[in-house]
């Protein structure tokens, strides 16, 4: 039997790197990802999704805290803004539009 749900909380970030090797211990039956309060590249969540087929959902849900130390700052701000931006923009991108679930938490 394969993993099927993998929900990944409070971890650092996961880049395009990390998922590969999680990837190569073999999630190809992986049908949801959950990330929660974990930071996460556009570049992973495209490699997720063209290695792990069966994937029916995607949801990433994240707040500012979990990207900066000081969140208050303008500059963490701009920057927390533009990734989320990011991220929403692959759902436009086809195998997205209908798995990917951005929750953001907080001020953006």
């Amino acid at each position: 039997m394969r993993l099927q749900v993998l929900e990944l909380d409070h971890v650092a970030e996961i880049n395009q790197e990390v998922a590969a090797e999680v990837c190569r211990e073999g999630l190809k039956g992986l049908e949801m990802l959950v990330l929660t309060s974990t930071p996460v590249t556009p570049k992973a969540l495209l490699h997720f999704n063209s290695v792990c087929r069966n994937l029916k959902s995607i949801v990433v849900q994240v707040g500012i805290v979990d990207y900066f130390k000081e969140p208050h700052s303008p500059e963490a701000r701009k920057m927390f803004e533009e990734m989320v931006n990011k991220l929403q923009a692959l759902r436009k991108r086809p195998g997205f539009s209908k798995i990917l679930h951005i929750k953001v938490e907080g001020g953006c």
